[in-house]
């Protein structure tokens, strides 16, 4: 009961985060909120309107913005919007700079596991269900089945403006268009200059990456730079921090249909994980928990593999000192998406020309600059890479332009298509990943158990 219950918990958490989208909030207080009431659009009126970008131009025709037939002056309705980020609720504001007249309520849900017991219930109850609907990374293979999402080519949402991996994940599994991105979600090697420029000799990224071009490479660097600390700074917090780079760098499934394959593809995994642990490299500390967020700014850590969220989301509210003093290498082993939201919708909602400027606006320079410059979320806009707004230094990581990196994995990097109950298979294995007791074999056959064991429909 105590594992189950830890288990719970350390879901709730891991699926908030995973998504790139938790609030800046979550990254240091894992509590979980009641839910708190609508903000009504003259709420949200009275609040001080946040900068505009620097850059307010957009790269889209006065045709682009129609909806339906209509002009965006023409364009009305009231959005009810669900999110466990309050930041959405500012950058999506700034599109009634286009269309005037669509307003939104808002309600603030504690995490994305919360927000889908929530949206069941309102399905079942044929009420409240919001217009907009959010599909965490964890939860979108659910989506893809459920029918409730409008086809958006319908709606003129023009899907040849993403990023080619980011739109073929925005289809259910019918090739249906079902979901806009809110951010693409690369993944990198986040770790502390200082430490770097002590223990290696430098804290060149390039040179960085060199040193951890392997994993055998990642754990002889791990181990010189715990000796010359003499013990006091560990490679990375702790072993299950891995396992999203590590599960997402096969391109293997955890399932067949109903048959489990945990076995036969990630056995491998588990081995790498226990070579990493063997070695003593890592600090202890399980993901998400407070002592993981302060070992951030304790500087007992060299770094962590993150996603470029890891920004705004972990690194920053963790250390706020730390502007300048972090760097971004490639992570060993291959690139890799870790997190995201799909923004669909409802194909019952009432609001659906709101929705649809609404999501036009998401595709546009001026929306994908908005939204950088209130999170620093890498938009999945094809054409916002194209000048030099994103494509400048980085002051928080040392003026580092990461932008060239993050283009270059996404070309390049391993994309796991969404299934139902992904959220299963991540937090059973990042439970595993804790302690790694047994042969990989064994640990791996607890993996499955503890799958079926929540849900009896699969099978070894």
């Amino acid at each position: 009961m105590k594992r189950k219950t830890a288990l719970f918990l350390a879901g709730i958490c891991l699926v908030s985060l995973l998504s790139g989208c938790g609030s800046k909030e979550s990254a240091e207080n894992t509590d979980i909120k009641d839910p708190a009431p609508a903000v009504t659009r003259e709420e949200a009126d009275s609040e001080e309107p946040n900068a505009q970008p620097e850059n307010d131009s957009s790269n889209q025709t006065d045709e682009y913005y129609m909806v339906n037939g209509k002009s965006p002056e023409e364009v009305t309705g009231n959005i009810l919007f669900w999110s466990w980020d309050p930041n959405f609720f500012d950058m999506v504001e700034k599109m009634n700079t286009i269309y005037p007249n669509v307003t939104f309520d808002f309600v603030t849900v504690a995490s994305a596991d919360d927000y889908m017991q929530k949206l069941q219930a309102a399905l079942t109850s044929g009420s409240d269900v919001p217009d907009i609907l959010a599909m965490e990374i964890n939860n979108l293979g659910k989506f893809y089945d459920m029918g409730i999402c409008e086809n958006l080519d319908e709606h003129e949402i023009d899907k040849s403006l993403l990023i080619p991996y980011l739109e073929e994940m925005g289809k259910d599994n019918n090739g249906t268009f079902i979901g806009i991105p809110n951010t693409a979600a690369p993944g990198g090697l986040y770790y502390r200059r200082d430490i770097a420029r002590e223990y290696l000799g430098t804290d060149d990224p390039d040179e960085i990456t060199e040193m951890v071009k392997d994993w055998d490479s990642f754990i002889e660097t791990g181990k010189k730079i715990k000796e010359a600390s003499g013990g006091e700074v560990s490679m990375i917090p702790g072993i299950d921090t891995l396992v999203q780079p590590l599960v997402n760098q096969t391109g293997l499934r955890w399932r067949d249909g109903n048959k489990l394959t945990i076995q036969e593809n990630f056995t491998d995994t588990i081995a790498l994980m226990q070579k990493i642990k063997e070695a003593e490299i890592d600090a202890g500390l399980d993901v998400w928990t407070p002592a993981w967020n302060a070992s951030f700014a304790q500087g007992n850590v060299f770094c962590c593999p993150g996603s470029c969220w890891f920004q705004s989301y972990v690194i920053e509210p963790n250390d706020p000192e730390g502007t300048g003093n972090w760097g971004v290498a490639e992570v060993p082993g291959g690139y890799y998406n870790w997190g995201g939201i799909w923004w669909g919708m409802y194909n019952q909602s009432q609001n659906k020309d709101a929705v649809a400027a609404w999501m036009k606006y998401e595709l546009t320079v001026e929306g994908a600059q908005n939204k950088y410059d209130l999170i620093h979320f890498y938009p999945g806009v094809k054409a916002v890479y194209e000048d030099d707004y994103l494509n400048k230094p980085n002051e928080f990581f040392g003026g580092q332009n990461v932008t060239e990196l993050y283009l270059k994995e996404m070309d390049e990097m391993t994309v796991l298509r969404p299934i139902a109950d992904d959220a299963l298979f991540y937090n059973s294995m990042t439970f595993f990943a804790q302690s790694l007791e047994g042969t990989p074999e064994e640990i791996a056959d607890k993996i499955e158990d503890d799958i079926i064991s929540s849900n009896p429909q699969y099978e070894k």
